[in-house]
């Protein structure tokens, strides 16, 4: 039975974004607090995190993009023309110490948990997953693409049928792009309809891939307001197509947990409940993986529902409440909540919310099988 390892360190607080950003938020240093405040992470279940190396950002990325970051980052300035050239400094992806320096953390933690998975251990690495990174140009909140890194680090490893399966609620583009043309790597994403939402150019059913890779991306658009079972019958059903058609050799799943109905860059009702049996549904079907982050801006329903995975990794009870350790670290976090959500600070899982299938989604779904089948 593999065993449970978290890669992650609270010195992300000393690497974040600048305070008027979305990802301004505790995200991985939270997580790793409220852990520990509800006794569910021993100190040896904790890797600690190692930034990639040069080489290990190139087999990705391009030198020149790469170096442009590093001397960024030791400046504390833009080169000129870098803000036009890789779409650094903008609202969207700021000038700070995330921008090199806790980027590349999350990438070699993306690459270590490769390497735990093959050394038979069950990695989780919720600082990775920042999927939208190009190769030579930040985009969406990202400036390293760990999935796309660590997926070609794992096709150095020998792998050529490797299956990536993305949750967050915005469309993988990045990852898309990378393998978009090669028959090695599977990429499902289930997300926001780019109709209306982020990145809104990609993500449509109609991209399926290119030369050797036609018939090997996946797209699954959903509609707002998507609900728990929803969320559930239309996974189920996609990762069954893409099974029958494509045997992975080895398992790579993004958590982001924007999907949540709590999460304000979101459009879904999708419950930590629910969000918790999309994971153990990829799990059951498709079997251990290597676990990335991704996505999230609510801090509460963030550390939530990434406590809910790890016990499901690590191989716990979930707990029933939140005991008064926990819930002073949560209280800690500064963060202004529109609505009264005082259950965050009670319980770690969400009543299930009933709800019916809509002829939308049923649509799509025949429209899927069509795609995969044709």
């Amino acid at each position: 039975m593999r065993r449970g390892r978290l890669i992650g360190s609270t010195v992300y607080r000393k690497l974040g974004y600048p305070k008027n950003h979305p990802l301004r938020i505790p995200r991985v240093s939270l997580l790793i607090e409220f852990l520990r405040a509800m006794d569910l992470l021993e100190e040896g279940e904790r890797v600690e995190p190692r930034p990639a190396t040069f080489e290990e950002l190139l087999l990705f990325h391009t030198r020149e993009y790469v170096e442009t970051l590093i001397e960024a980052d030791r400046s504390g300035r833009l080169p000129k023309g870098a803000r036009e050239k890789f779409n650094i400094g903008s609202y969207e992806n700021p000038l700070s110490p995330a921008t090199f320096r806790g980027s590349a953390l999350a990438t070699g933690s993306s690459i270590q948990a490769v390497d735990l998975f093959l050394e038979g251990f069950l990695p989780f690495n919720p600082a990775g997953g920042m999927h939208h990174a190009f190769r030579d140009r930040a985009n969406g909140f990202c400036f390293l693409n760990d999935p796309a890194i660590a997926i070609k680090y794992l096709r150095k490893k020998g792998f050529r049928r490797i299956l990536y399966v993305d949750l967050d609620a915005h469309h993988c583009d990045g990852v898309q792009s990378a393998f978009y043309d090669t028959d090695e790597v599977y990429v499902l994403s289930l997300h926001q309809s780019p109709e209306y939402a982020f990145p809104f150019r990609t993500g449509f059913l109609e991209e399926r891939g290119e030369g050797k890779g036609k018939g090997y991306n996946l797209n699954v658009p959903l509609p707002k307001g998507l609900t728990d079972r929803e969320l559930l019958l239309v996974l189920e059903k996609v990762l069954g197509y893409v099974l029958d058609v494509y045997r992975p050799e080895i398992l790579m799943l993004q958590l982001g947990t924007d999907l949540l109905r709590e999460d304000y860059l979101s459009k879904f009702e999708v419950t930590n409940r629910g969000f918790l049996e999309a994971f153990r549904t990829v799990r059951c079907m498709a079997g251990e993986g290597i676990y990335l982050g991704g996505g999230g801006y609510h801090p509460l329903a963030l550390v939530r529902a990434w406590t809910l995975i790890w016990c499901e990794i690590s191989g716990r009870d979930i707990p029933e409440r939140i005991n008064e350790r926990g819930r002073k670290v949560l209280e800690g976090v500064e963060w202004e909540e529109e609505e009264e959500r005082s259950y965050m600070y009670e319980f770690l899982l969400d009543p299930p919310l009933p709800g019916e299938v809509r002829l939308e989604v049923k649509d799509l779904l025949l429209r899927i099988k069509a795609e995969v089948y044709s």
